[in-house]
């Protein structure tokens, strides 16, 4: 290795802090490849280049110090991804550039920062960050020591994309076109097994990556040196972000926008959302169902004083026998609120009630039930433990910890936990803004009388009542003819009033369903058909007009498939952009079905079924009546979905089904 040629003023970075979760949970920098371990091939090639190294791992520390450098654990929990681990690289490297690379590229280019710092200094640019073809690869990156500060607010407002913090940067893109393959990276067994044989095969990861983006390129975030201002005389491009592009590539042999798999589908949606990232201050009230906008930090410790946590007798520890029954003194009483004013002396003890302050120097609280009161004379039993039915100062909030997370909903327990330190205004991310409207000349107004071939327009009733749970700031747009002109006027006014666009009807197949034309004239659609029942025709794009864009959900016409679609894509979508950073995925439940079930393999199944117990308290779950997308009376009566998976097939009275309940779906 020839150490020499490393640029002595840069730290280069290995980041090891995933989770291998393609790879099936193993940590991918220890995996075997080639007779080595993939961090024995990034490490190899990038320590020439460099004048140190950093390792950013989470686990197996023990396997990583066998380098012999330092290695770092991300400071923020939950494994937030690669800009956790620049966070943790740049908060201690002491040069002032940083140069970093995934631990699964074992053919990074040799000559990656020679290539990146002479740009950078051309450029004057923050961070300079490598390039294929029209594809950034942001991890691949060269970022001035100066940054650390921007990343450390950044990650202090909840921010966790990549992507998202570049765009407040400025970023030049450095082309690599001549070393494409080098920055193929190794996420599954099967593309392990597949590199092992030599060099990169024809159907390697960047390759499958530049499918995957002509895919979806139109939709995707701008690019990052477009995002950042650009250099000057750059043309204007639009990629896919590398946390997208992840998951596209891990999707990309059932990537299919005529009929894209469930789970799919939600892979890719939540691949471009980004979530609001404005604050405002509120009424500690007022934040009830909101979404923190930062950290809440305790100014001071909860409780404030050792306090007791029974009725009882306060006491030194010290003061007990080693065996059989000890006699103390009683020399007063602590109140909740009022204190013991007194000095406790030697073989004393204090009445004491919950809550009220430890007198100074007692240790230990005997609950009153098992004492013996003869006049000022207190019996206390053998077998005391030491600091029993004592809660510590700062037990429940210590002074200077984060009390609740920026990304956390405000619910009763936080808004108590809030008022407990005082705070009469809370920051919480400003509401998301969701225009919503029914496409259809059939539809018609409830109040008025129907017309020949006419129904009543129920599904913005229904839209309402979803999106009002959430706590969005909603743009009702009403009915929306079946004509191009009106359909594109409603699109670009709601695009530049909301951040989500949410439409039923007008999305399959049909003369008069106008609305994919218009996503492809307004901005781009990814995929309009999911293998599922109901809810088959469902679209997701993005629309832009007047410099500004919303992401669009166009659902079905079925009432039933509206629900359906709106449960299991658009909620949690929505959750997201809101800011909310916590796990909103509606669990499900494993119970017997007591009918039998038809169901065709090769898409996923959404029936209305009621879960219920019977005489023993055993949960069992059954179909509400008629499955038609259209009867709406059997979401009425159902309190769950069935939920059957894209592969089963029929199934028997007392077969195991996945049952996903309504209540909590809010």
């Amino acid at each position: 290795m020839n150490a020499e040629r490393g640029n002595s003023e840069v730290t280069g970075l290995i980041l090891a802090g995933g989770q291998g979760r393609r790879m099936g949970n193993v940590d991918k920098g220890l995996e075997l490849f080639r007779g080595k371990r993939l961090i024995d091939h990034v490490y190899e090639r990038l320590a020439p280049q460099v004048g140190g190294i950093i390792i950013n791992a989470n686990q197996n520390h023990d396997a990583y110090k066998t380098f012999g450098v330092r290695v770092v654990s991300d400071a923020i929990g939950n494994f937030a991804g690669p800009l956790a681990g620049l966070h943790a690289g740049l908060s201690v490297s002491r040069r002032p550039y940083l140069a970093s690379v995934p631990c699964d590229s074992p053919f990074l280019p040799e000559d990656l920062v020679e290539r990146l710092m002479a740009r950078l200094n051309e450029s004057g640019a923050d961070l300079a960050v490598a390039k294929t073809g029209d594809q950034p690869h942001p991890v691949f990156c060269l970022a001035r020591r100066s940054v650390l500060e921007h990343l450390t607010n950044f990650l202090k407002g909840g921010g966790r994309k990549i992507d998202a913090w570049y765009a407040s940067l400025a970023v030049a893109e450095v082309k690599f076109d001549d070393q494409a393959e080098a920055f193929s990276n190794i996420n599954t067994r099967e593309e392990l097994a597949s590199f092992e044989g030599g060099t990169p095969p024809p159907e390697t990861a960047v390759k499958i990556a530049a499918r995957a983006a002509a895919a979806v390129e139109r939709l995707s975030p701008p690019s990052i040196e477009t995002r950042a201002g650009g250099l000057s005389g750059a043309a204007p491009a639009r990629s896919v972000s590398d946390d997208a592009l992840a998951r596209i590539v891990s999707c990309v042999d059932d990537y299919d926008p005529n009929s894209l798999k469930v789970d799919k589908a939600l892979e890719v949606i939540h691949s471009f959302l980004v979530p609001v990232a404005t604050n405002e201050r509120v009424a500690v009230r007022a934040a009830l169902g909101r979404i923190l906008g930062e950290d809440i930090i305790s100014a001071f410790d909860v409780p404030a004083h050792d306090n007791s946590a029974m009725d009882g007798y306060a006491l030194r520890h010290a003061d007990l026998k080693a065996a059989g029954e000890t006699e103390l003194r009683l020399a007063g009483s602590a109140f909740a609120g009022r204190q013991f004013a007194g000095k406790l002396g030697k073989r004393e003890c204090v009445r004491i009630m919950t809550g009220a302050v430890m007198p100074p120097g007692a240790d230990t609280v005997v609950i009153q039930e098992i004492v013996q009161i003869e006049g000022d004379k207190v019996r206390i039993p053998a077998g005391q433990k030491r600091g029993q039915n004592r809660r510590l100062a700062g037990e429940d909030l210590a002074v200077g910890k984060p009390v609740l997370r920026a990304g956390q909903p405000v619910g009763p327990a936080q808004l108590g936990l809030i008022a407990s330190l005082g705070l009469a205004e809370v920051t919480v991310r400003r509401r998301l803004r969701v225009a919503f409207f029914s496409t259809g000349d059939e539809l018609a107004s409830v109040g008025s009388a129907l017309k020949q071939g006419e129904v009543y327009d129920s599904n913005r009733y229904t839209l309402y009542g979803m999106l009002s749970r959430l706590g969005c700031d909603l743009i009702d747009m009403g009915v929306v003819r079946d004509d191009p002109a009106s359909l594109e006027r409603a699109l670009r006014a709601a695009a530049a009033d909301a951040d989500a666009i949410i439409t039923s009807g007008g999305v399959s197949v049909g003369e008069a369903d106008f609305i994919r034309e218009l996503l492809g004239k307004l901005g781009e659609v990814v995929f309009w058909k999911i293998a599922m029942k109901p809810g088959r025709p469902m679209a997701f794009g993005r629309i832009a007009h007047a410099g500004k864009e919303a992401h669009f959900f166009g659902l079905p016409g079925n009432p039933v498939a509206v629900m359906v679609t709106f449960y299991q894509f658009v909620r949690d979508a929505l959750l997201t952009l809101s800011g909310r950073s916590d796990d909103c995925a509606l669990p499900l439940l494993q119970v017997p079905c007591t009918s039998a079930i038809k169901k065709t393999p090769g898409r996923t199944e959404f029936q209305r079924g009621r879960l219920s117990r019977d005489a023993r308290g055993q949960w069992s779950v059954g179909p509400t009546g008629a499955q038609g997308s259209g009867v709406l009376r059997s979401m009425a009566e159902a309190n769950c979905f069935i939920v059957l998976e894209h592969e089963r097939g029929s199934g028997e009275p007392g077969d195991l089904v996945q049952g996903q309940l309504f209540d909590g779906m809010v």
